[in-house]
């Protein structure tokens, strides 16, 4: 697979999965034995990874994912992108607040021949629950002092 075929894939399979709610699409980007690492919620393999994509989809009725840049060098690949939506149910142990939020977020994946083996995350989850009201806000430095 070419760097463009892997950089395509991505974008496609994560618009189809986050953003139109599509979790077979995984099955595409994925392979059966994918290990994902999420700083925040354990993801359990593919299954996992379609479970929170479906939570977080039906708490947030309005999600919508923003792929900004889709970087691939060999058999890596790096992708920065925006996610954000209306906490409208319960999320994980989130309460629903009605309110929203954007955040933003990058993820590597590992890749072998034409699937992702291995996917690590990141996003500012510490920014997203301010937004909802959950964790209050810190004050600024004129503010403070």
């Amino acid at each position: 697979m070419t760097a463009d075929e892997r950089r395509e894939r991505m974008r496609r399979v994560l618009d189809l999965m986050w953003n139109q709610g599509e979790l077979a699409a995984c099955a595409d980007l994925c392979a059966p034995n994918c290990t994902f690492h999420d700083p925040s919620f354990e993801v359990d393999g593919v299954e996992g990874f379609q479970r929170q994509v479906r939570e977080l989809r039906t708490a947030n009725p309005d999600l919508h994912m923003d792929i900004h840049d889709v970087v691939v060098e060999g058999d890596l690949c790096a992708v920065r992108w925006t996610m954000g939506g209306t906490a409208r149910a319960e999320f994980r142990g989130l309460p629903a607040t009605g309110k929203t939020y954007v955040m933003s977020g990058m993820l590597f994946g590992k890749w072998a021949d034409d699937r992702v083996v291995e996917m690590w995350t990141n996003y500012d989850l510490l920014g997203a629950l301010q937004q909802l009201g959950i964790i209050p806000e810190m004050a600024s430095r004129e503010s403070a002092g």
